[in-house]
């Protein structure tokens, strides 16, 4: 019987790829509801491909079909699809918005494999609680997670004393500090090993995203901060690793492939026979380096803002997903992505901890108004 999926965010990076997984192994899945933000031809074209029953778009625009989907539109759209009968949602909507599909999911008890790790570190605490009162379990994307999911899924959980996320370092990691500082949104988008979405590969480039992973590392694996660390990995082919009680250290290596970690958690709790790409370790070296944390503030910052807890993760993540929109607009230069994530921080002074979802709206105002007021109205 073939597994029946339902994908949230088909049309960017991660749903693609999702797409061509399921192309590989038609005999495996079936794709009963596919959503996408805005890109209506490229749903469309994923809708009439597969004869999807249920297509959302968030963004109200009408489309016509050679068969008649079920279609729906907006965040009431993207929570149908989450509570369809199917076995797995796969979740990569970028951004907080996700949060939204992600619970309903979870109240309805599904498996779901999640690549938007933003509502990891804005709702951790939420999401945990909502677990708790579920059947559904949550299988990790990210490749970094993935790799450790995979790694503790081998080992009891009383044998590991630390894990470690690697970060390739972005295109600036060995460049000189005034050429991060000048570098254009051309510069930032040009990442060494891995294929990704524009804000991922922007959130690479200073690190954000591996302080974003260090955040959600905390609430996936329940791991103190103190036992959360990273190295910078240039070569991308070591994933994760887990240091054990006796001073041991296993690794997860691939090759930098998205549908790997992809595969992986389609299959789950299988392991399919499908190879993309292997991994030749012959010619390769492998190297590791402590993260200078000057050069990288934000990786300093999220373990601050992890131990702090409460509403700051949120506030992190919803400030970095704003900044990062702005520096796609050309409206800030690329070295103010992160004091401007570190002002908002400091700057907020309201409730301590996120109780309900209606909060969110009221810290994306909020960042938005206090990011917008420092930045003269250029934010608008």
């Amino acid at each position: 019987m073939k597994k029946k999926v339902t994908i949230l965010g088909v049309t960017g990076s991660i749903g693609r790829q999702t797409i061509e997984v399921i192309n590989a192994n038609k005999d495996k899945f079936e794709i009963v509801g596919i959503a996408s933000k805005r890109n209506a031809e490229l749903l469309k074209f994923f809708a009439e491909k597969f004869k999807v029953p249920y297509v959302a778009l968030y963004d109200r625009k009408d489309l016509s079909f050679s068969y008649n989907p079920k279609l729906l539109y907006g965040r009431e759209g993207l929570e149908e699809l989450a509570s369809l009968d199917t076995d797995l949602v796969v979740i990569s909507i970028s951004g907080i918005e996700a949060i939204y599909p992600t619970k309903v999911a979870i109240e309805n008890g599904k498996k779901i494999a999640i690549a938007t790790k933003e509502v990891i570190v804005a709702c951790g605490e939420l999401i945990k609680t909502w677990l708790r009162k579920s059947k559904s379990i949550l299988i990790p994307i990210d490749s970094e997670h993935s790799a450790l999911f995979q790694l503790m899924n081998a080992f009891k959980r009383k044998s590991i004393d630390k894990i470690f996320l690697t970060a390739s370092g972005g295109p600036f990691w060995n460049k000189p500090k005034e050429y991060i500082e000048n570098a254009t949104l051309e510069d930032v988008l040009k990442h060494p090993t891995w294929n990704m979405g524009s804000k991922t590969t922007i959130d690479s480039a200073n690190l954000v995203n591996k302080a974003l992973e260090v955040i959600e590392a905390h609430f996936f694996f329940n791991f103190k901060y103190e036992s959360i660390k990273v190295l910078i990995h240039p070569q991308s082919l070591v994933h994760g690793m887990i240091e054990l009680r006796d001073g041991s250290i296993i690794a997860h290596m691939a090759y930098p492939d998205m549908k790997i970690p992809i595969q992986y958690a389609l299959f789950y709790p299988e392991r399919s026979n499908f190879k993309w790409n292997l991994l030749n370790l012959s010619d390769k070296k492998l190297e590791f380096y402590e993260v200078d944390l000057e050069r990288y503030p934000a990786l300093a910052l999220a373990y601050e803002v992890g131990k702090k807890g409460g509403v700051y993760p949120a506030i992190f993540a919803i400030a970095d997903e704003i900044v990062v929109g702005l520096f796609l607009n050309n409206l800030i230069k690329f070295k103010e992505i992160v004091p401007l994530i570190q002002y908002t921080m400091e700057a907020w002074n309201g409730f301590s901890k996120i109780e309900d979802l209606s909060q969110l709206d009221i810290i994306i105002n909020w960042v938005k108004d206090i990011i917008n007021k420092k930045l003269r109205g250029k934010a608008i």
